[in-house]
């Protein structure tokens, strides 16, 4: 049985493929702590191991899985990429240059010191940054370099040992210093940090923001109290004095009036309410008693997740996005949630809103139809991809890899990854403008880049075979000991330059870092710790940025080492 297992392993390499990345996948589940592997080190260590009865992978592979997940980094990071180059997010832009240049600076150095051949070198950055895509395109370039096929699959086998002895404590060691190690060097309280920016965003104003932050929107159903507070006022009085509800419909005598925000409410009037969460227990005060009132309730309500495309909201906070579309009538839309780049947004008066952002609302089903209108486009539940486009987007980014050009004796060309990321950019830069092309759906992008990543670690690892066990021993402890400079060094320099230079506020900070090194769950462990959604506005659009700057970090590593 074994002997059998043995020959369909060797004879036919995708059933190795899919069986590194299934026992991969499980163990990276594994959960030790906060900590887990992951599934990509998984299927990389899985590789290894099953690599070393000696396996044949064809290299066509490699490159098929790394341009399904560098094409989906490309789609999702396009229009923050491009979004993020202009004056508001210049201080965040310069964070993410800084911090790649030094990695990139310790990477070289950790080679001048122990002298790595270009496949170490690339495994170190991609191992102790955590960024795969590092490992990619120098795998395309080393694939470029003037060497015989065996000299080019050693440094490939050495770029997974690499990748492999540094990969644990550069996740383990930047959620350290970014979740304990940083907020002490700046000498801050992760809470009393992030409740002092969510002041400056405008916690302190709640009204004025489209929804207050931190509830959700409940329908209820109150009699108008006699000599009440709303006896014998509007509509719009009432709502005017309570920014926490929307009257929705009146039943007076038995008769639906549907809303008029000019109506003279009566007493014994039945009234149909939004109202958000808090908001409920003063209900009786301001209207009169609650009651069950089925056809006061029997208003036309919608939820809907609205993609920002509108140039004349982007860029603009909720609070002037509020006063832009209320005019003088409350819209009767309250907002559940706002992401970005699958990440919530916190719902303060301040926060900045760019194209692509999704906002999810509630309210009656003109009014969010009406506002999705102005705001861009309502996300349908069941829309498909776009394969078409995205195969070609892959096609024309292979071609634009392939083109090539010298600057002085040096050959510059973007190799196979840097030109599908260049094309990702550029259709999700495209889609968010215009989504009925290049549609790609959230689970769809998550499939391209997880499986992509998930399989190109796992041929990674079976490319490597058995020269990778002679290589782990002999070059162990040097990479392990770079490993750690390598992780620690870059964030530790745009620490002190964020703060001290850029003058960013520690919550935005840490996120940035957070973004800068391509690692969300640092910044996941930030929003634990604090309480507070405020970093992902740092994260986001270092996020961006870094992965394109990262992945070109590969091919120039390469240059330099073997060139």
């Amino acid at each position: 049985m074994l002997e059998f297992l043995l020959g369909a392993l060797r004879a036919s390499p995708e059933i190795a493929v899919f069986l590194a990345i299934s026992l991969g996948v499980l163990i990276g589940r594994i959960q030790v702590g906060s900590f887990h592997l992951g599934s990509v080190a998984g299927a990389l260590l899985m590789g290894l191991l099953i690599g070393q009865i000696g396996i044949e992978v064809p290299q066509a592979f490699k490159s098929v899985f790394f341009a399904l997940f560098i094409y989906a980094v490309g789609f999702k990071s396009g229009p923050e990429f491009f979004g993020s180059l202009n004056r508001g997010t210049l201080k965040l832009v310069l964070l993410s240059v800084v911090l790649c240049a030094t990695a990139l600076g310790s990477i070289l150095l950790m080679n001048a010191v122990f002298h790595f051949d270009a496949g170490f070198t690339a495994g170190l950055g991609a191992g102790a940054l955590t960024d795969t895509a590092i490992m990619g395109t120098a795998s395309s370039a080393i694939n470029e370099l003037s060497l015989e096929p065996a000299a080019r699959n050693l440094l490939n086998s050495h770029m997974a040992v690499a990748y492999a002895v540094t990969y644990l404590f550069g996740t383990i060691g930047l959620i350290v210093f970014v979740g304990t190690v940083a907020p002490r060097l700046l000498g801050i309280d992760l809470k009393s940090s992030a409740r002092e920016l969510e002041r400056e965003l405008g916690i302190d104003n709640e009204e004025d923001a489209i929804a207050v932050p931190y509830t959700r929107v409940v329908v209820r159903a109150h009699r108008v109290a006699a000599n009440g507070p709303a006896d014998g006022h509007p509509i719009a009085w009432l709502e005017q004095q309570h920014a926490g509800l929307t009257v929705e419909r009146v039943v007076r005598d038995g008769h639906v009036l549907e809303r008029d925000v000019s109506l003279v409410l009566r007493a014994d009037d039945i009234l149909g309410v939004y109202a958000l969460r808090e908001a409920v227990g003063p209900l009786n005060e301001w209207i009169g008693p609650e009651l069950d009132h089925p056809l006061s309730l029997s208003f036309a309500t919608r939820q809907a997740d609205i993609v920002l495309t509108s140039a004349e909201f982007a860029g603009k906070t909720l609070q002037q996005i509020k006063r832009l579309v209320t005019g003088g009538d409350r819209p009767g839309c309250f907002v559940n949630a706002i992401t970005r780049q699958t990440f919530e947004l916190p719902l303060l008066p301040n926060t900045v809103l760019r194209r692509g952002d999704v906002i999810s609302l509630t309210g009656r089903t003109r009014s969010v139809e009406a506002l999705a209108a102005r705001l861009g486009r309502i996300r349908k539940q069941d829309y498909k991809s776009d394969i078409a486009i995205h195969t070609l987007g892959m096609v024309i980014g292979s071609l634009l890899g392939l083109l090539s050009t010298h600057v002085g004796m040096i050959p510059v060309e973007l190799g196979v990854g840097g030109g599908v990321l260049v094309t990702g950019l550029v259709i999700g830069w495209y889609n968010s403008r215009h989504p009925e092309t290049g549609a790609l759906p959230p689970a769809a992008q998550w499939a391209f880049s997880e499986f992509g990543l998930t399989a190109f670690g796992a041929v990674i690892g079976l490319l490597a075979g058995p020269a990778a066990i002679t290589a782990m021993r002999e070059h162990g402890l040097p990479l392990l000991l770079s490993g750690v400079v390598v992780t620690l060094l870059p964030p530790l320099v745009a620490l002190y330059f964020g703060r001290y230079v850029l003058r960013l506020h520690p919550m935005i900070l840490l996120g940035a870092l957070a973004g800068a090194q391509t690692e969300a769950a640092s910044m996941n462990k930030i929003i634990e710790q604090s309480g507070s959604s405020t970093p992902v506005i740092g994260f986001t659009v270092c996020y961006a940025i870094s992965n394109v700057l990262l992945a070109v970090c590969g091919p120039i590593i390469v240059f330099v080492v073997a060139g």
